[in-house]
């Protein structure tokens, strides 16, 4: 028998009847993955939130003490005194000022709330004014996550884990 010759085999007929139907997942298998995902999810956003709380009260305090070092270097660079007030309220937006000129603004932070030490003002030589160092508190509303950002009397700014003491 030459190879030209020999039967060629369906393939379809070589599966059993029954293969094309166990391909693929049946409805309880989809709706077994379901529930586990939702209960995932549910256990998940909690979670997620508190994250959310967190991280902004962290950035609130991080922009601070960014504005700070500004202000610092600026006093610096320039010799002469710069300043950081709040704009209102400080959960609305600080400003930093030479001379009364604005050289930095931040705008207001939602949910933050940010303890009022009054205005920092550095000197030319990078100290700030004042005897008492200025501390402020960044803390956020449905969370147990404080900041402490604190101005040594050296004119360095320190961001510290907790409420201020």
């Amino acid at each position: 028998m030459s190879a030209r010759h020999l039967p060629r085999r369906n393939l379809a007929n070589a599966l059993p009847r029954n293969a094309a139907r166990t391909r693929g997942f049946t409805l309880v298998e989809l709706l077994t993955v379901v529930v586990v995902l939702v209960v995932l999810t549910i256990i998940a956003v909690p979670a997620f939130n508190e994250l959310t709380r967190s991280q902004r009260v962290q950035l609130a305090a991080m922009d601070l003490f960014t504005s700070l070092l500004r202000a610092r270097s600026e006093a610096i660079k320039q010799n002469t005194d710069v300043t950081l007030s709040p704009a209102g309220t400080w959960a609305a937006g600080w400003v930093v000022a030479v001379g009364g000129a604005n050289i930095d603004t931040h705008a207001a932070t939602s949910n933050i709330s940010i303890s009022d030490p009054g205005v920092v003002t550095y000197r030319s030589s990078g100290r700030v004014a004042g005897a008492t160092p200025h501390k402020f508190s960044v803390s956020a509303t449905q969370t147990a996550t404080k900041r402490c950002v604190q101005v040594n009397l050296s004119g360095e700014p320190v961001v510290t884990n907790g409420a201020c003491s």
